[in-house]
């Protein structure tokens, strides 16, 4: 468990940097003129300068793998306000020290309980190891009757608030008055949630089979999500909402059709949108490709994820000549970056960037989980960084390649 020396000298050097970092020797790739993101999260950044030839790229490995290269237990990473802390502030140094990517040293330390969080406020509490991220065992919807017993969600006490309040409390004791606490948000979109809460195989029958009920149980999330924002807001004394993140990796081929989310999911995420003023950011690991169409309905959609499996020709074309709206690539962590090779990576990226040219885009590489020896892992991405930043940042030509319009699948 991190001690209070520990603490204080990674403070000191986040600061030391943060006083000291310039815009980088290839230039500040992020449009700092256009709004910018007001959502605190792993996920959201501002919108990526276009016409540039060069492109922004971020990496968020595995907690995972940052738990075995700094010496931390996950359990205690995300119980004690300590061990969150250092472990926050450590990766961020790390991440400085190793990486030309575009994620700069931040001051605000948000208390994440990522996807985990939003489940747990209705009796879904999570189950914790040393060496993996928590998740959570359910359903908590058995049956049609179970939904009414279900308690509108207390930012205080309900699930894991009363930790996360907790560990709040007692960061925003250890670090200085000139770094920022912040709370957790709330990453499961409403499907995400009624897909835990009701179980995947209760949900598929329940979405041929008992339509109203699916509608009742998505017109509930959506009325929790937005009261729950709002008591974020005020926790924090802010006026207005911000921004809404969407993460919705239980939207997909071939979990749902197209015409099923067409019916049971966009009326509640165009909903959410309008009211929230916007959506910062919706994310998938599903195969979206047949989704695109649809979810360019949704108005004010600033940067839309495209995952290992959908398609990113078609993404471009919907999203990336949108005004206000951007492009997020990421790409498979296992076959795509840790079991590929530099000519298969160098191929790859290349495609991307040639698809992507002329749009505002973003490279975000998460989900790398070392698959044995920690030091192969670190080697891989410092290979993919180096590759990246002769793409993306030195290089601003077109590549002349045929873009693919499939990504390669593991």
């Amino acid at each position: 468990m991190a001690g209070d020396e520990l603490i204080a000298r990674l403070v000191d050097e986040v600061r030391r940097i943060d006083e000291e970092e310039t815009a980088p020797p290839w230039g500040d790739l992020w449009d700092r003129d256009a709004a910018e993101s007001q959502n605190i999260s792993m996920f959201t950044y501002p919108n990526p300068l276009a016409g540039t030839g060069r492109a922004p790229y971020v990496f968020f490995p595995d907690a995972n793998f940052y738990s075995r290269l700094l010496g931390y237990s996950l359990k205690e990473v995300f119980t004690d306000a300590k061990s969150w802390v250092s472990f926050t502030l450590e990766q961020m140094i790390w991440n400085h020290e190793n990486l030309h990517h575009d994620s700069g040293i931040s001051r605000t330390i948000l208390i994440n309980q990522l996807g985990f969080f939003a489940p747990s406020l209705f009796g879904m509490m999570p189950i914790y190891k040393d060496d993996a991220v928590p998740w959570i065992k359910g359903p908590v919807i058995n049956e049609r009757a179970d939904l009414a017993k279900l308690e509108e969600p207390n930012f205080h006490k309900s699930g894991l608030s009363p930790l996360v309040h907790q560990m709040y409390e007692e960061a925003r004791e250890l670090l200085p008055d000139d770094f920022q606490v912040e709370f957790t948000t709330w990453l499961t979109g409403p499907f995400g949630l009624i897909y835990h809460l009701r179980g995947a195989l209760n949900l598929a029958r329940d979405l041929k089979r008992d339509p109203h009920f699916v509608h009742e149980m998505m017109t509930f999330a959506n009325h929790c999500m937005k009261n729950w924002w709002k008591e974020r807001a005020r926790f924090h004394q802010r006026e207005g909402l911000e921004p809404l993140i969407l993460g919705n990796d239980e939207i997909g081929v071939p979990m749902i059709s197209p015409s099923m989310y067409e019916e049971f999911i966009l009326p509640y995420e165009i909903d959410l949108s309008e009211y929230f003023d916007g959506v910062d950011y919706w994310h998938s690991c599903s195969n979206t490709t047949l989704f695109l169409p649809l979810l360019a309905r949704i108005p004010n959609l600033r940067m839309m994820d495209v995952g290992p499996w959908t398609a990113l020709k078609p993404a471009v074309s919907l999203f990336g000549q949108r005004p206000g709206s951007s492009i997020m690539k990421r790409i498979h962590p296992v076959s795509e970056i840790l079991m590929a090779d530099e000519k298969q990576m160098r191929n790859r990226l290349m495609e991307i960037k040639a698809t992507c040219y002329d749009v505002p885009y973003m490279l975000f590489f998460d989900g790398i989980n070392p698959l044995g020896d920690i030091d192969e892992c670190v080697e891989k991405i410092r290979q993919l960084d180096r590759i990246c930043h002769e793409i993306f940042h030195c290089d601003p030509t077109r590549p002349r390649v045929e873009p693919e319009q499939t990504p390669l699948r593991s």
